[in-house]
């Protein structure tokens, strides 16, 4: 987002004005929910009584990218079969999607989780949507090197952050050591597929939102990611995001467990080791205050022993 776009006042008068400029006259209710990154509008479309959310970046933010990539990803995730909440417009001011009802509060999740199989299975089923109907095999000559490319970009490595950790060297030891392993099959991943970004409705999985940071990579890369100890909320039992055992989640995805899958586990915890980092600056805290990051790069390293 450009400095003068970051000026934009995202009030109310601003919002109506932009769905207008498409057709669309909207009454804007109120913000809902609580993103780290972005701000969420409640629309009511007049006329219809259609329920409408308008998303913004919020003060802050750290993403340099806008709003294009996300909602392509998100349409083609709801393509796929996955239940993204439907894209109506988007541009460098913002993301126009259709309201999903439910909750993404933690607790309610992982309640949901603990009592219904059938609520675990949906969950297993989105991944599994994803790695199927997008999936497709590289086979150019530059494999290593679009490889490196992903990895750089997955772990935050061109940001200033990724060079104020206390060994930006050992963090890019490991990330040579995962390229390493090379790839087989990529698919579009979500990039942040975890407890938080599952909407449920009582024991129904009614959404899978947040799609900023998706991009296709490396069929491992969302399972690595929901495997990391981060989001396991106390529950080292359920490993995956605190929903699931790690053994029920791969025998459901009929996945192995790899040492790629290892080596995408463990950039997840390079890559958070990172965000921390920022988070820490964009909250003005101490920092560790958000991660342990020499912690995180010691568990990622004895996951590639492994």
């Amino acid at each position: 987002m450009s400095q003068a776009e970051a000026k934009v006042p995202y009030d109310r008068a601003a919002i109506t004005h932009w769905c207008a400029g498409r057709g669309l006259a909207v009454s804007v209710e109120r913000q809902i929910g609580d993103g780290a990154l972005n701000v969420h509008w409640l629309l009511t479309e007049i006329g219809t009584g259609r329920t409408l959310v308008f998303r913004h970046r919020g003060q802050g933010h750290w993403l340099s990218h806008g709003y294009g990539g996300e909602a392509r990803a998100q349409t083609v995730a709801r393509q796929a079969g996955v239940c993204a909440p439907e894209v109506l417009y988007a541009d460098s001011f913002g993301l126009l999607m259709a309201f999903v009802e439910g909750t993404a509060e933690r607790e309610t999740v992982l309640s949901a989780a603990a009592q219904s199989s059938g609520f675990r299975n949906a969950i297993v089923s989105q991944l599994k949507m994803l790695r199927s109907t997008t999936a497709f095999a590289f086979e150019g000559d530059d494999r290593v090197s679009w490889l490196t490319m992903v990895i750089e970009r997955y772990c935050l490595a061109h940001t200033r952050w990724f060079s104020t950790l206390a060994d930006p060297d050992r963090a890019r030891g490991l990330m040579q050591r995962v390229g390493e392993l090379g790839f087989e099959t990529l698919c579009l991943s979500h990039g942040d597929f975890r407890t938080g970004n599952l909407l449920c409705s009582g024991e129904q999985l009614t959404g899978v939102l947040d799609w900023e940071f998706a991009a296709y990579r490396p069929v491992e890369a969302d399972v690595g990611w929901m495997l990391s100890s981060p989001w396991r909320y106390s529950r080292p039992d359920l490993a995956a995001s605190g929903l699931m055992g790690r053994q029920d989640l791969l025998r459901a995805l009929d996945a192995e467990d790899t040492a790629r899958l290892r080596g995408w586990e463990a950039l997840a915890l390079l890559r958070w080791a990172v965000i921390a980092a920022l988070q820490d600056e964009r909250q003005g805290v101490d920092r560790g205050t958000n991660a342990d990051e020499q912690g995180l790069l010691a568990e990622a390293e004895s996951l590639l022993r492994r």
